[in-house]
């Protein structure tokens, strides 16, 4: 069933083409027209932007609960130095989580998505580089680094993953389009710790994850930056987050183990 965002969106752009319809013929564009036109333009703007809304795209934005489990997701590597610092804080925990990887990166350092894979982890894909515009990226170009980012992954340690994460989480109706080319799942998060971005204190990356950090949760972090210019604070606060997992009773898994149940 179409979620609840896609539904008024569809009813929002048939009003708003009955009314352009309407003023092409002689009827006006007066205050009522606008009104409506604009609130088409910022709501389909907000499906861009918030993937939980699934305006556009199903997405995986939350685990079954029940389980008292949740996802830790990456974003943005694989980079050497980073991703194996968080490969080496996952390891001695029974928590497994999911790398969303560029197609780039992992031609650059095929070992390291085998040490993914090695040390029990669900591999991603983030898209082939990290396409800032991607959501205005024309179908058949979605799909093509789509297929690319994934071929990439199974080339270096024979694993061909089923999930994606758009690059800055972005959809629109051409990344649908796109996606209907590609069989993969959308996953967004419930969960983010801004982390993406330099200067952030550790403390505070995790303080805001452990606001949403529940049964059910997924939580998005980044093992390396996007253009490998800094360490994500979110590596050095994960120590904080996986003890705060552990305190609450929680346990990360990777989605490929959510898949199969």
């Amino acid at each position: 069933m179409p979620s609840p965002s896609r539904l008024i969106f569809a009813c929002l752009s048939l009003g708003s083409v009955f009314l352009l319809a309407r003023a092409a013929l002689g009827h006006g564009f007066g205050a009522t027209e606008l009104a409506v036109l604009t609130v088409w333009v910022v709501f389909s703007t907000l499906g861009v932007f918030f993937p939980w809304l699934q305006m556009y795209v199903p997405a995986l934005c939350q685990l079954p609960t029940g389980r008292s489990e949740l996802a830790l997701t990456f974003d943005d590597g694989p980079h050497p130095e980073s991703t194996r610092r968080v490969l080496a804080l996952l390891a001695p925990t029974r928590h497994r989580a999911t790398f969303f990887v560029l197609g780039d990166k992992v031609r650059r350092h095929p070992e390291l998505a085998r040490e993914i894979r090695d040390a029990g982890h669900t591999l991603g894909i983030h898209g082939d580089v990290h396409d800032r515009l991607h959501s205005f990226r024309s179908p058949a170009r979605v799909a093509r680094e789509i297929a690319r980012a994934r071929s990439s992954v199974e080339a270096a340690c024979g694993v061909r993953p089923s999930w994606f994460r758009p690059p800055l989480g972005h959809t629109s109706p051409l990344t649908a389009l796109g996606l209907s080319r590609c069989d993969v799942t959308v996953v967004g998060w419930s969960a983010r710790g801004y982390d993406g971005l330099p200067g952030r204190e550790p403390s505070a990356i995790a303080a805001r994850v452990a606001a949403d950090l529940e049964d059910g949760a997924i939580v998005l972090l980044h093992d390396a930056a996007e253009r490998d210019d800094f360490e994500p604070p979110g590596v050095r606060a994960l120590p904080e987050i996986l003890a705060l997992l552990d305190a609450r009773g929680l346990t990360s898994v990777g989605l490929s183990a959510v898949a199969t149940r």
